[in-house]
């Protein structure tokens, strides 16, 4: 990107001559790992958001930890940033319904269907990790198919399309063939009394229209009852274990009212600050997490469809503490094109087996973990007695020729022998137990160290006469105060 006073401007401070600048942080995003009582959230972590807030930035938090919104409402009274505040809550009284954002999104066509299809496979994929002999993957494409048909016939019909309105639907499909002729089904059902909406309208349909309504009703009313009866619950059941969850109240008004009282582009346009104040301690691990990530995905889709200008589009950031828990399949393509939205992320984890374990079914952090790591541009490694992410920090900040002493003795009857040689050697720059050694902050001081490593950079505090070029890491006391 070129020069750009927004994007140049420094958020961090880091040494008298180093700096962390909005630019930097757009670039993938940033993590931050700490074992503990390391200070990760507290004085890095805290030291990020400060420098969001200050800068006017507009984003989206997602909360794990009952006391997060309590810290940002805090964090914001500092900055002066109360008003841009918006808490969503159950409490709140207002309502974000993804699928009617989505399907308000001018311009989109046939693409809304395949968005809200693609947008639930993804919920329903959450904390789920597919082998090759997995049958669940294909209970979750046929459940595609289910909700390509239901969002079909409910478009065509004109009828409203939520989470709700497309379970009752699901939930009142024939059961075997031949039900459809039963006027009872046809009058008690969903399913039934939608079918009769659609013959009413069915001089206003389109060639192409007629072409989909006729797939969708095939599958529906002929395919779906001939369906084996276990492999229909099986798809059943692995659609309602998600949607379920948003039939009840609160969740049913905050999810599926038909409103929504916030949007992504309030975040880049009119630097607001969202936050999700939906902590897992309190609603529960996999309900918040369902919640949260469903509207984490509306706001990347939203943010990608909007390419950073200056003085229009200003940019946001993503604020996740305990990450691996907020993490769906799609995330690595959101890192990988964020920089042109100047979307910040930030990612912050104890270590980066939970990043592994929870997301990509990885006992130890293979393939799959540390290419998305990889995507991160920014890395602060705080204090950590976990020896995989101590390792991957030793290794990412790289290793270089050293010569090493060795000293070696020996006797003989006539004579004794000693000597120091010495060998070069390709050795880590920073020996993973230098990560375990870091200072923590304590009651008597409020700083923490960490170990900052940027892609690409090399920081000019390090640079000496003997090593003029500096090096690709500088540590740093980050204050909680």
């Amino acid at each position: 990107m070129p020069t750009d006073p927004v994007l140049d401007r420094n958020m961090i401070l880091l040494s008298d001559t180093d700096a962390l600048r909005f630019r930097d942080l757009i670039e993938g995003g940033t993590l931050i790992t700490g074992g503990l009582g390391s200070g990760k959230s507290s004085t890095s972590g805290k030291n990020l958001a400060m420098s969001f807030l200050r800068a006017g930035l507009g984003g989206l938090i997602l909360t794990v930890k009952s006391d997060e919104t309590d810290v940002w409402r805090r964090y914001a009274k500092l900055c002066g940033r109360e008003k841009d505040l918006v808490i969503f809550n159950a409490e709140s009284g207002m309502s974000f319904d993804p699928l009617a954002y989505s399907w308000n999104i001018p311009g989109r066509g046939a693409a809304h269907i395949e968005t809200i299809v693609e947008l639930f496979s993804t919920l329903i994929s959450v904390g789920k990790v597919y082998t090759a002999s997995s049958g669940e993957r294909y209970f979750e494409q046929a459940v595609e198919e289910l909700m390509r048909a239901a969002l079909v016939t409910l478009s065509l019909a004109g009828e409203p399309v939520s989470i709700t309105s497309i379970h009752r639907i699901i939930s009142s499909l024939p059961s075997e063939p031949g039900q459809i002729e039963d006027t009872d089904w046809q009058r008690s059902s969903d399913c039934g009394q939608l079918v009769a909406k659609l013959r009413q309208r069915k001089g206003s349909f389109s060639a192409s229209q007629w072409s989909d309504l006729d797939i969708a009703i095939v599958y529906m009313l002929e395919k779906w009852p001939a369906h084996d009866p276990r492999t229909r619950s099986n798809i059943e059941s692995t659609w309602s274990g998600m949607a379920s969850k948003f039939t009840y109240d609160p969740f049913r008004s905050m999810f599926c009212s038909g409103e929504y009282s916030f949007t992504p582009e309030q975040t880049t346009h009119e630097h607001k600050v969202v936050v999700l104040d939906m902590p897992v301690l309190e609603y529960g691990r996999e309900t918040s997490r369902l919640c949260q990530i469903l509207v984490k995905i509306i706001f990347q889709r939203a943010w990608l469809r909007h390419q950073y200008r200056p003085g229009c589009c200003h940019g946001a950031f993503l604020f996740q503490d305990e990450f691996a828990l907020l993490m769906h399949r799609h995330e690595s393509h959101f890192h990988m094109v964020c920089r042109g939205s100047a979307i910040a992320p930030v990612c912050i984890t104890p270590n980066i087996l939970n990043i592994a374990a929870e997301e990509f079914g990885e006992q130890t952090p293979g393939a799959k973990t540390l290419g998305f790591l990889g995507l991160l541009s920014v890395k602060i490694f705080h204090a950590n007695n976990e020896t995989e992410t101590c390792n991957y920090a030793a290794n990412q900040i790289g290793k270089e020729y050293r010569y090493l002493d060795s000293w070696n003795a020996g006797a003989s009857d006539n004579h004794s022998q000693a000597g120091v040689s010495g060998s070069k050697q390709l050795v880590h720059v920073i020996e993973p137990i230098e990560f375990t050694r870091l200072i923590k902050p304590d009651a008597d001081n409020p700083c923490s160290q960490a170990i900052v490593y940027m892609s690409g950079r090399t920081f000019n505090a390090t640079k000496t006469e003997q090593n003029p070029k500096g090096r690709n890491y500088l540590s740093v006391l980050f204050s909680r105060e």
